[in-house]
């Protein structure tokens, strides 16, 4: 009977553990309103935009934006401080060859950034992070891309959790755990 107990919580444990490994949430991060095509001379923006938000706040980011340099400028980067706190944020962006950096974070608690972002405790489905305004510098297609993601670069959710891109358990995680439980099996086997 102590056995089949302890397999039980073996079990228990082995899959919270699995559940534990995968990605919490299923948020992306994309580049909304690039034009098909510029002409020289225009002036448009587009937003980076969080989607896929259930009941979940955000409260830092990294990005870096690539784009052609040949054909477009990078002129200005609006950052959304409202629904971080305004002045209980710290930001910065900079605009390099063919790529703009920026970074937020907010300083406020999870349950005042909730409050700004979730108004009535409604949090809405999508975020905007930030707003990029380009001046086309020649005529063509448009290829403004959201690059670099990993260590440096991701977005945090509630408590300072890295919520993109999912992150999930490393491969060798992974096979310990597996041998673990074909050693659970090899014991149970031996005791029967």
């Amino acid at each position: 009977m102590r056995l089949a107990a302890f397999n039980v919580c073996a079990a228990l444990a082995a899959g919270l553990m699995l559940a534990g490994t995968q990605p919490a949430l299923a948020i992306s991060v994309t580049v909304q309103g690039t034009p098909a095509t510029v002409v020289a001379g225009d002036n448009f923006s587009v937003d980076v935009v969080v989607t896929d938000i259930v009941d979940e706040i955000i409260t830092a980011w990294d990005i870096d934006v690539s784009f052609d340099d040949a054909l477009l400028s990078n002129v200005v980067f609006t950052f959304p401080v409202a629904l971080f706190g305004d002045a209980d944020t710290i930001l910065d962006a900079s605009f390099g060859v063919g790529l703009t950096d920026a970074f937020l974070v907010s300083l406020l608690s999870d349950a005042d950034l909730r409050a700004l972002q979730c108004p009535g405790d409604v949090c809405s489905p999508t975020l905007t992070l930030a707003t990029l305004s380009f001046v086309a510098d020649a005529d063509g297609v448009p290829m403004i891309s959201l690059v670099n993601w990993g260590l440096a670069n991701d977005v945090k959710c509630a408590d300072n959790r890295q919520c993109y891109p999912p992150t999930v358990a490393e491969p060798g995680s992974l096979a310990l755990l597996g041998l673990g439980l074909i050693g659970l099996a090899l014991v149970r086997r031996r005791v029967a």
